[in-house]
C-alpha cells in the first residue's frame, strides 16, 4: 500500500471516529427551547467537528442543524432558512449560532460560502466555524469578513438568525 493511500485511509478513519464521538449523546433541540440555548447548542455542536473532513460548506451547515433540531433545512439556498424561522439580520447584530450565507455575481459556481456565527462581530470581522474555508472540506474555525470576500467575488454576505 503507498503513501498517498495510507495516508488517505488514515484520514477517512480519523474523520469517522470523530464524527461517531461528536454525534454521541446529540439530543435535538425541542420545542419550548429559547433561541439563545438552541443557537448556542448549533455553536458547540459544530465545533465537535474541528479538524475533521466534512465536505462542502452549505452540506456541513446542513448537517449540524439537522443534527441540533429535530427536522432538516431542505435544499433552497436562501428558501431553506426562511422555512425553518430565520430572518435576515444585519451584520451588526449578529451573534453566535446566527448563519451567514455569501453569493457570487449569480452564477453560483465561485465565491459562495455558508458560515455558523461563533462570536459577536469584532468591527469588520466575525468568529465562524464551516468547512471547506481553511483547506478543502475541512472544518475549521476562524475569523474573516464575509462582507469583503464576498465583494472580492461581485457578491453580498447575508446573515440569517432564527427566531
Amino acid at each position: 500500500m503507498n503513501v498517498r493511500v495510507r495516508k488517505n485511509a488514515f484520514r477517512t478513519l480519523v474523520t469517522s471516529l470523530a464524527v461517531a464521538a461528536a454525534t454521541a449523546g446529540v439530543v435535538p433541540i425541542g420545542p419550548g427551547v429559547s433561541s439563545a440555548d438552541a443557537a448556542s447548542a448549533m455553536v458547540n455542536h459544530a465545533r465537535n467537528y474541528l479538524g475533521t473532513y466534512q465536505g462542502q460548506c452549505k452540506v456541513f451547515v446542513q448537517k449540524i442543524y439537522a443534527e441540533v433540531y429535530p427536522n432538516t433545512l431542505g435544499t433552497g439556498y436562501y428558501q431553506a432558512y426562511i422555512n425553518a424561522g430565520y430572518h435576515r439580520v444585519n451584520k451588526a447584530d449578529v451573534v453566535p449560532g446566527d448563519i451567514i450565507q455569501e453569493t457570487d455575481s449569480g452564477s453560483h459556481t465561485t465565491g459562495i460560502h455558508t458560515a455558523i456565527v461563533t462570536g459577536d462581530p469584532a468591527g469588520a470581522d466575525i468568529r465562524v466555524i464551516d468547512s471547506n474555508f481553511v483547506a478543502p472540506n475541512k472544518v475549521g474555525e476562524h475569523t474573516y469578513n464575509p462582507t469583503t470576500h464576498a465583494q472580492s467575488h461581485g457578491g453580498v454576505a447575508y446573515y440569517w438568525h432564527k427566531g
